[in-house]
């Protein structure tokens, strides 16, 4: 709140002082857009960070009471929730150094703190207030995520989605928390498979299909689409992917094929939602590769959709430059789809395929080497269409 104020203050010092002074005041406003760098010490004795430590120990107590007890105290309820809501307040408009500074105090001790309270804890109002609390700790920091995804929490969220699938909204929640959990990328344990394997992603599939009707805004298909497109981030590409093995049970996804595919048009990837580093791999387009690397789930998408996919793929292949990492896995793509569709059929845009192929090969950089190899390989695996 301090920083507000003082660019609040800042900005009427520029309409109200002479333009000589402009410079300094923009340079003054443009630290205080930057991250606080402060000492150590100096952190921890800010408001933020000492508001942070008081609800840390008041939820942790909170936590203890709980477990001391058989029976649900109605009257904490309304302490218990303020807490929380202070505690989304602050990691949402306090600097993000203070903030990352408090949850990893103790080796992440309160963040580990809350998601055994949140094992604990039934009431929906507060485990409502507690997703939210977790979905602003994975934005600060990626530690954060990892700690998450083994603890028992994703667990918890497929069990309550599968136990209340007419309930919007802890299917909103669930869906979302869940998506940032498996947004880098990560393995989940071995251990979480009981309730995060085939079926539960049988379960997603059923409702980006069928939602159910109480989903009055449609916005279900959606949120379980990148769910499923985080979710099969974790799978390398010669792993048992469960993913894969639950749509192989199904012989119809037409939505989950229509809205990938216009996804994928747009070149846009909703599982990107932090800035956290190593950036994990185009969620849509690895969703793609993995699809058209077996011809059971590529058969999944109608002729007419291929053609699309095809479309979709000269394009990238004519506008991307050599050493961009995405030609290469278009190039994959490309492949997979002659290789594991009925190609021969219509041989969609052949001769503009061969044409991108051509240029590719005709490059002379360095950079162009591993795509000029994969060019080759798919001229010589399928010899009908490229070579004369």
């Amino acid at each position: 709140m301090s920083r507000v104020a003082v660019s609040v203050v800042v900005r009427g010092l520029c309409s109200l002082l002479p333009h000589s002074v402009a410079p300094q005041l923009n340079a003054i406003l443009m630290h205080l857009q930057g991250p606080l760098a402060a000492p150590q010490p100096l952190i921890e004795e800010t408001h933020d960070a000492r508001r942070l430590r008081v609800i840390f120990t008041e939820l942790t107590s909170c936590k203890e009471d709980s477990q001391q007890r058989s029976w649900i105290l109605y009257e904490d309820e309304t302490t218990i929730t303020e807490y929380i809501q202070e505690l989304v307040s602050i990691l949402t408009n306090a600097d993000a150094n203070v903030s990352r500074h408090v949850l990893s105090g103790d080796k992440y001790q309160g963040v580990t703190t809350l998601l055994q309270y949140y094992q604990m804890e039934i009431r929906w109002s507060i485990r409502q207030l507690l997703l939210q609390a977790f979905g602003i700790m994975c934005s600060l920091d990626t530690t954060v995520v990892t700690i998450m995804l083994n603890s028992v929490l994703p667990m918890e969220l497929a069990r309550d989605m599968c136990t209340n699938p007419r309930n919007i909204p802890r299917l909103k929640y669930s869906s979302l928390l869940l998506t940032m959990v498996f947004s880098m990328g990560e393995p989940m344990p071995v251990t979480h498979m009981e309730h995060l394997g085939v079926n539960f992603m049988s379960f997603l599939f059923d409702l980006i299909e069928s939602p159910p009707d109480t989903d009055v805004e449609d916005q279900i298909p959606d949120l379980f689409l990148n769910l499923v497109l985080a979710y099969n981030l974790q799978f390398a590409p010669d792993a048992e992917n469960v993913m894969l093995k639950a749509l192989l049970q199904r012989t119809v996804a037409k939505t989950f094929t229509e809205k990938t595919l216009l996804l994928f048009n747009r070149e846009e990837d909703p599982v990107r939602i932090f800035e956290h580093v190593p950036a994990p791999p185009n969620s849509v387009l690895k969703l793609f590769v993995d699809l058209f690397s077996n011809a059971q789930t590529a058969a999944l998408f109608y002729t007419n959709d291929t053609k699309v996919l095809i479309d979709i793929i000269v394009r990238q292949l004519a506008d991307l430059s050599p050493g961009d990492s995405r030609r290469q896995q278009y190039l994959q793509l490309c492949q997979l789809v002659m290789r594991n569709t009925p190609y021969y059929d219509h041989h969609h845009r052949q001769d503009d395929i061969l044409k991108c192929f051509t240029r590719i090969f005709c490059e002379e950089t360095e950079q162009s080497k591993t795509d000029q190899k994969l060019v080759r390989e798919i001229s010589n695996e399928f010899p009908q269409y490229f070579k004369a």
